[in-house]
């Protein structure tokens, strides 16, 4: 599952360390925290592709860009695989996903996150312009908590590292406990306590200067409808070879693969096409 945690304009690897110990169930493998002046960046490593040189919060080949995530990539070797193709400057390390995102944002900035298919929650810091982005994946699948604090942009994986915060004081959003009461759910971007924002699905933020400096969607959802003379045969031929497709891009991992079957049919189509497509 994976966790992360940190902070945008403050050096204190002591309490991003603190956050991340109350993280340890997101990844019980490793802890690891980078820092330098006006950052921190930590991450709870749940080890599934390359175990043993995936430790993150990985660097770009200066180490000037650091990026964390919890989630998977699913088409880093693809994304891998352009730059190295068609821009310069880049050097790969390791065989896991987190480290093409800090080659991906120096090579395409705030745009980066279109070039992603999975599902995450990001944090990147830029040494050299002195700032921050977090973004989260299009639907939101992992969830990424954030807090204005004194000067400063915290986040994380979840809310109980942020009420590590020195000098946060806990005040119940009483809009936030309205929504829960009438629909079960506290919808984004509020949180159960003030101060604490959950950044909405499919988009990004950049924080600089000691302040958010823009916080916009970089991807919608398009209800275009499908445009040709295809007969009912011939569209369940094309979703099953799209479904084929979306379960190959989830299959890889460096450690056994499970599934869990509701006895639906989405469990059991994916499982079956999942016996087909892997080695």
């Amino acid at each position: 599952m994976c966790g992360i945690a940190g902070v945008f304009g403050r050096k204190d690897p002591e309490t991003v360390a603190r956050m991340l110990r109350v993280l340890a169930h997101r990844g019980p493998d490793d802890q690891h925290v980078v820092y330098g002046e006006g950052y921190t960046l930590g991450a709870r490593r749940l080890s599934i592709i390359d175990l043993d040189n995936g430790r993150q919060p990985l660097g770009e080949n200066e180490n000037r860009i650091w990026a964390a995530q919890n989630g998977e990539i699913y088409n880093f070797r693809e994304a891998r695989e352009e730059l190295l193709k068609n821009t310069t400057g880049h050097k790969f390390y390791t065989d896991g996903d987190t480290e093409v995102i800090p080659h991906l944002y120096k090579a395409y900035g705030l745009e980066f996150p279109k070039k992603l298919e999975g599902m995450y929650a990001i944090s990147v810091y830029d040494e050299d312009k002195q700032q921050g982005v977090l973004v989260r994946d299009r639907s939101g699948k992992k969830p990424l908590y954030y807090l204005e604090h004194e000067g400063a942009l915290w986040y994380a994986s979840e809310i109980k590292a942020l009420l590590q915060v020195p000098g946060f004081q806990r005040k119940m959003n009483l809009e936030a406990v309205h929504h829960f009461l009438s629909y079960k759910n506290v919808p984004a971007p509020l949180s159960i306590f003030e101060g604490i924002k959950l950044l909405s699905p499919a988009h990004r933020l950049l924080w600089k200067d000691g302040r958010i400096r823009t916080l916009d969607r970089y991807w919608r959802l398009d209800w275009t409808p499908f445009e040709g003379e295809l007969d009912e045969q011939e569209l369940a031929e094309e979703f099953i070879r799209l479904m084929k497709i979306g379960v190959r891009r989830r299959l890889v991992s460096d450690v056994p693969i499970g599934f869990f079957l509701s006895g639906g049919i989405d469990s059991s189509l994916s499982t079956a096409l999942a016996a087909e497509v892997a080695p």
